[in-house]
């Protein structure tokens, strides 16, 4: 992703995905998931929705 920051762009090699609370009731950062066949590590703290039924979680490449 690219993001403007000021004067500047950053680019990360990062993906926010959501993840049901019933399929992966507790990721944690550096947990593995596996997309198609592609692997990704949690990065940084997941945080639940309002009704606490999904988790929002950014990834990296593993």
């Amino acid at each position: 992703a690219v993001t403007d920051f000021g004067d500047a762009r950053l680019w990360s090699e990062t993906t926010r995905i959501d993840l049901r609370v019933a399929e992966v009731p507790n990721p944690r950062p550096g947990d593995r998931i596996e997309i198609d066949g592609d692997a990704f590590l949690v990065q940084g703290e997941p945080v639940r929705d309002r009704e606490r039924l999904v988790w929002t979680v950014d990834l990296r490449p593993a």
